[in-house]
């Protein structure tokens, strides 16, 4: 069956909203982890779909379309197009199909627990605790900078620093790690770089819904903040590591080391993320090259903070002046919304990259499987097997099987079969040539100094293999 960009999105708009929504106002166990069949046809919705101002290209690509016949096809529908949309009106709200409402639950600047909802929401988790009650976690992705300049004193009530950093340096970018301590320049960037990392990372409110239907917050003592910063000050609330990368985070190695062993300081860049059968919040940590450093050295410590300097205008490299330790960003952070002394515990055997999501297979008897995406050009598709076996699904003990398995990359054909390779030390090393990647290139790791390349040649490949037999020759 052929279906198009626009009638796919569709089908996946009814299959989330039957999930998350349907037809039944009181939340369930199945309703919100069980899965909802796809609608066949549109006419079996459960509501009305509304027209989204979403013309594109992509409704054009059809698999045996020729060249000619798309040409054809693009004027055809440009003109069908035009016709359609220039009656559109746009509206500055939320716009449902009829029957659906929404609450405003939460807002940038407003109280969570010990800190403020933060900035551009992303995931957002349901996880129940009676009837009508429950948590939300929300993933706070990223700063839209220009915009956060403009308003933050109106919402936060308080101005930040930008024109004592201005009149202090007419540099827009800084390596403020290497600055003195006792440099006024330092102070104000930290100020900055904290107000921006406080922004960041998850956000635990409870909410209730009332006998008029609405939903509300209802402040409770788990309420939290897990913000880019947490466990700076306040060691109890750093966040908590799994798996095998903990003895490096440990070991004093070729690179950076922060001194804080497994504890680690925050999390951001949290993208979308899942919700376990047994009530936790997987959320993930995508792209944290943007605040520190994502290259390692072969022995899997960080380059020094210096490598990703702070920019001011982009409010980029936040981790710098603080010295934060890129090789402990960019995994999947499990939190259980419930405990209220819960701040995240990244677990490491499910690989380091720029996750996209994680789904999760749960099946009593059989292992764990946790699968996810690298969102980068050239990135991969992952997965996670456990060691140990699931007995109940809805046993929290299941966040313990996180702790040891292993983990593959997935290779596809141009037939759409594929394989799944383990990434282990004898795995041969193997790589794709350049030219089945979008941009002919493809990302290997550089070796002695660490970092990464991109190979562009499929010289550049016969000589990496050369060079390198198995995974273990590479690290």
């Amino acid at each position: 069956m052929s279906l198009k960009r626009r009638d796919f999105l569709l089908l996946l708009s009814a299959s989330f909203a039957t999930v998350a929504v349907g037809c039944n106002p009181k939340p369930t166990k199945s309703l919100l982890i069980g899965s909802s069949p796809s609608p066949k046809n549109f006419s079996s919705l459960p509501f009305k779909p509304i027209k989204a101002p979403l013309p594109n290209s992509f409704d054009l690509i059809q698999g045996q379309m020729s060249k000619s016949t798309h040409l054809v096809s693009t004027t055809s529908l440009l003109d069908q197009q035009i016709e359609t949309y220039k009656t559109y009106e746009v509206v500055d709200d939320v716009v449902l199909p009829e029957g659906f409402t929404y609450d405003v639950i939460a807002t940038w600047g407003d109280k969570v627990g010990n800190s403020r909802f933060g900035y551009n929401n992303d995931y957002v988790s349901f996880v129940p605790t009676g009837e009508n009650q429950g948590f939300l976690t929300i993933n706070f992705e990223y700063i839209s900078s220009t915009l956060w300049f403009k308003t933050y004193e109106q919402v936060i009530g308080k101005p930040l620093p930008l024109k004592q950093i201005k009149s202090l340096t007419q540099k827009n970018k800084i390596n403020a790690f290497a600055l003195p301590e006792t440099d006024p320049l330092r102070a104000e960037i930290i100020k900055l770089s904290q107000e921006g990392l406080t922004d960041l990372g998850i956000g635990i409110i409870s909410i209730q819904r009332q006998p008029d239907g609405r939903w509300v917050r209802t402040y409770s003592a788990s309420d939290r903040r897990i913000t880019g910063l947490s466990g700076l000050t306040k060691k109890s609330q750093s966040l908590k590591a799994t798996g095998p990368a903990v003895a490096i985070f440990r070991k004093q190695g070729q690179g950076y080391s922060d001194r804080l062993g497994g504890n680690i300081i925050g999390t951001f860049s949290n993208c979308a993320g899942g919700t376990t059968p047994w009530g936790t919040v997987l959320s993930a940590e995508e792209n944290f090259q943007s605040h520190v450093s994502e290259a390692v050295y072969p022995d899997g410590t960080s380059y020094k903070p210096d490598k990703t300097p702070f920019v001011l205008d982009e409010m980029e490299g936040l981790g710098n002046v603080f010295g934060l330790a890129g090789n402990k960003y960019g995994w999947i952070v499990e939190v259980d919304p419930t405990n209220s002394q819960d701040y995240g515990t990244k677990h490491t055997w499910l690989g380091r990259y720029r996750h996209e999501a994680v789904g999760i297979r749960v099946e009593a008897g059989q292992p764990l499987a946790f699968y996810s995406g690298c969102d980068r050009r050239g990135g991969h598709l992952y997965k996670f097997v456990s060691q140990g076996i699931v007995k109940n699904p809805q046993d929290k003990k299941n966040s313990q099987l996180l702790t040891e398995g292993m983990l593959y990359a997935a290779q596809f054909n141009p037939d759409g079969t594929g394989r799944w390779i383990p990434l282990k030390a004898d795995t041969p090393v193997n790589p794709d040539p350049p030219n089945v990647h979008v941009g002919g290139i493809i990302s290997l790791p550089r070796r002695p100094k660490g970092g990464s390349f991109a190979a562009k040649t499929d010289e550049d490949i016969q000589r990496f293999k050369e060079q390198f037999k198995t995974l273990a020759d590479l690290y």
